[in-house]
């Protein structure tokens, strides 16, 4: 009788574990194998910010089973870790990584200044905290200079000396952001322009990477978009340019030479953005 209370108890606990099994309580999904996981792209970078700089990328997406590099130099990629990537002119270049698993992708954009010597170059970013693009809206800058050794902010009538400054607008409208590197008696400038809303309404943005010399037909072009408080968008190329996209960040080719409107319109909902354009020109 003792044997048969040990047999079924040990048959109880095989069921049991067999039943957890099918369960899997003690194991997690794998989200490598769901074809429904959104990649999320995502790399960093090292190097001498100086003409003929050799930069070295690495690459931090995941979920991403390929991938596509723009170097904003005229020099793409397809490999996960891509090799060393020469900058032989002074400038500001804009590296965007896509990650891809099926059919999504995820775009990922970060801005590279290259400078002559000792030479200063400014340039900036900036976040705004909590993706909140309304007034009060509170507005991080990213210094990205090279070369600067002091820095003057000219923002929304202040000054302010700071590397990366926080500031909060109170108030809706379009205001220049002006950042001056100085490097002794040596100095740059770059300005750009932070839209602050009214409301939460979608606000329609965009970029291309930077690129040294004219598209040509039927070359790859990659939109990144930086849309704010959208979850949708319409994008269209003009007439005889490639067909409306609602892709987040559409690639495009444009088949024939010209020059073409870029529209994008930023949806969330039932509001919609004011359009943003821009105009390309396609070289045979």
């Amino acid at each position: 009788m003792r044997n048969v209370n040990l047999w079924l108890a040990a048959l109880t606990m095989l069921i049991l574990a067999e039943s957890a099994c099918k369960k899997g309580g003690s194991s997690k999904p794998d989200p490598n194998k769901n074809e429904d996981v959104q990649p999320l792209a995502h790399f960093t970078w090292t190097g001498t910010q100086r003409v003929n700089a050799e930069i070295t990328f690495a690459n931090s997406s995941q979920y991403a089973d390929s991938y596509k590099w723009n170097f904003g130099n005229g020099e793409t990629s397809t490999q996960q870790i891509p090799g060393k990537v020469k900058y032989a002119q002074e400038g500001v270049y804009d590296v965007v990584l896509t990650a891809i698993k099926g059919e999504l992708k995820s775009v990922y954009k970060q801005t590279l200044a290259i400078a002559t010597d000792n030479k200063p170059l400014a340039h900036f970013s900036f976040t705004y905290k909590d993706n909140q693009t309304y007034a009060p809206a509170v507005v991080q800058f990213n210094n990205e200079s090279v070369n600067g050794l002091q820095y003057e902010w000219e923002i929304n009538g202040n000054i302010y000396h700071e590397p990366n400054p926080k500031v909060t607008f109170n108030q809706p409208g379009d205001y220049a952001v002006i950042l001056t590197a100085i490097n002794g008696d040596q100095q740059t400038v770059f300005t750009d322009t932070v839209n602050i809303t009214a409301n939460n309404n979608p606000v329609a943005k965009f970029a291309l990477p930077y690129h040294p010399f004219p598209y040509t037909v039927n070359e790859p072009i990659q939109l990144v978009n930086l849309s704010k408080n959208a979850d949708s968008w319409l994008w269209t190329f003009g007439t005889d340019g490639p067909p409306a996209s609602t892709d987040e960040h559409p690639e495009v080719k444009f088949s024939k030479p010209g020059t073409y409107t870029i529209q994008l319109i930023a949806k969330k909902g039932t509001l919609q953005s004011a359009p943003r354009s821009i105009n390309l020109k396609i070289n045979p």
